[in-house]
């Protein structure tokens, strides 16, 4: 049923409309609804072209967003030749629809109008239709004007001609009952854009041809394929084009490529002018002379032989997100950088170890190792997160318990487990504190400020002394701590409080809101400074030690 009341003008035979133009009368369907069908259930839905209210006569012109979404046992909807507009999502998750047929008159099929049928097998577009067309049969809505491969179903051919794979083309099917084929890519296609087979577990192969020359991000992410061979006539591969591919074994790259290599058979994509791994896959041994690891190249790859050469100098931004790293993880000297999210999410690790000569750690580095347990840092290190995205290294690292850093490091120490910064005494990253503690207590390291994320997500955490030191909290240094309940402060100054504070991801789970929640303990005789300060005075529950 429609949320509100605005959202449709009146209800016929389950259908229900929204007038677009009163002069021209024209009207869209906003949503379909069985049980106000008197012919419900249906296993086809035929949508007039005409339709009466109030003695008026409105066209159909437009199938609205999300108009016959997961209409459970629905195979067919049969359009009218007044349809001009199908737009996002109009049938998306019907996954017993087995069949579409778009009218000549339509003129704007939106991103996504076909996305999630499971069951389709037939696709096509009436002859005479001036925008677009299902040439030669092939069970798929075509873009005439630039040949590009709108979308496609189970049974689509792409024929010969097209030249685009558009985004999400093939995202039409999901995992559910679908059995794996391979499909066949003609020369004539230059581009295939991001995601346009994404998370297609159906599909167990793919064969590329000479012309082909762009492949978009997430292209064939979650795929089922086992190898991959990139034609010499591709010049640009975007991350994470065939990231989550659990059972890919084999890259290739053919000789007489301008830009990439697979040299000496590493079944990885390397840039060649720039030594840059920019694919990996389950087989994987990063060659020597390689020199970066770049963004999202092992993404959710299960790597089974891991071994970082003395060549590489930088892991940039998700490069080994999710992957299958276990044990014990060590980042040799000659990285220079290990980039934001670089091993996220990898809960695999149970200890790091960062060699000396490791100078830049990036924000969340680290981030969700939730086996970690050691991470022994270098003195060489001069950046240890930015805070630019309120997250620290070791964010969500529930277990770590212990960070060593050496005295000899000009930049940062370690004091009980919190990386703090020497020149400004910021704490940085307290997650090693967050180790199933009920409270943590600052007066001990007297620092001047706490940085942006320092302390996010700590579950355990319920309270939390701050010295009369602090002159600052950045930006979300503690956001989403929802066990907080007490804040003990020693200031008689309020310290600076940065937006995202003591707020929660999930802040419409809580029936009681933390700012009404936590009760701020503040000294003698600075209840009122509290109460007026900006940030604090937010916080419903301030009271006088």
């Amino acid at each position: 049923m429609p949320c509100c009341a605005s959202a449709y003008d009146f209800i016929v035979d389950g259908i229900y409309y929204k007038v677009v133009s009163e002069e021209d009368r024209l009207c869209k369907i906003v949503s379909y609804h069985e049980e106000d069908d008197p012919c419900s259930p249906r296993e086809v839905i035929f949508i007039p072209a005409k339709v009466m209210n109030e003695g008026k006569e409105y066209t159909v012109a437009i199938i609205g967003e999300y108009a016959f979404h997961r209409i459970n046992g629905l195979l067919s909807v049969v359009m009218p030749n007044t349809i001009i507009e199908i737009k996002s999502c109009a049938f998306a998750g019907c996954i017993q629809m087995k069949s579409i047929t778009v009218p000549s008159s339509v003129t704007n099929i939106c991103l996504n109008a076909f996305v999630g049928l499971d069951s389709l097998k037939h696709l096509a577009v009436d002859e005479g239709n001036k925008v677009y067309d299902s040439r030669n049969g092939c069970n798929a809505i075509i873009e005439s004007g630039t040949n590009t491969l709108l979308f496609g179903c189970r049974s689509t051919i792409i024929p010969d001609g097209v030249e685009v794979i558009a985004r999400n083309a093939f995202w039409i099917l999901s995992e559910r009952g679908t059995e794996p084929f391979a499909i066949d890519i003609p020369g004539s296609v230059r581009v295939i854009e991001d995601c346009a087979f994404k998370a297609g577990k159906w599909l167990s192969g793919v064969t590329l041809h000479e012309g082909l020359e762009e492949i978009g991000g997430r292209a064939f992410y979650g795929t089922s394929i086992e190898s991959i061979v990139i034609p010499a006539s591709v010049m640009k591969v975007s991350p994470s084009a065939f990231a989550n591919t659990k059972q890919l074994k084999s890259i290739k790259v053919k000789k007489g490529n301008r830009v990439y290599d697979s040299r000496k058979g590493c079944n990885a994509i390397i840039e060649s002018e720039n030594d840059r791994l920019v694919q990996a896959c389950t087989t994987t041994k990063i060659p020597k002379g390689t020199k970066v690891i770049a963004k999202d190249a092992f993404e959710y790859v299960d790597v089974t032989d891991f071994h970082i050469p003395s060549s590489v100098v930088e892991i940039e931004h998700g490069a080994f997100f999710g992957s299958g790293l276990k044990g014990r993880l060590v980042i040799p000297a000659n990285v220079k950088r290990i980039g934001e999210r670089a091993f996220s999410c990898c809960y695999g690790i149970d200890e790091l170890v960062v060699e000396e000569g490791v100078e830049t750690i990036d924000d969340a580095a680290f981030s969700n190792c939730t086996g970690l347990r050691r991470a022994e840092l270098p003195a060489s290190l001069k950046n240890f997160g930015s805070g630019l995205r309120y997250s620290c290294v070791f964010e969500g690292c529930h277990l770590l318990e212990e960070i060593d850093i050496p005295e000899e490091n000009p930049y940062y120490y370690c004091y009980r487990n919190a990386v703090v910064e020497k020149g400004t005494l910021t704490v940085v990253d307290g997650t090693g504190l967050g180790h199933c503690q009920l409270h943590i207590g600052l007066q001990e390291y007297r620092p001047k400020r706490i940085a942006s994320g320092a302390f996010r997500w700590l579950p355990y955490l319920t309270a939390i002394w701050l010295p009369e030191t602090l002159e600052e909290i950045e930006t979300g240094a503690f956001f989403d701590c929802p066990s907080i309940e007490f804040i003990y402060c020693a200031g008689k100054i309020p310290p600076l409080l940065g937006d995202r504070n003591f707020d929660l991801v999930h802040q419409s789970n809580w029936r009681i809101p933390p700012k009404e929640r936590i009760v701020i303990v503040v000294p003698e005789g600075s209840l009122e400074a509290y109460r007026n300060a900006p940030g604090w005075k937010e916080f419903k529950r301030i009271i006088e030690n």
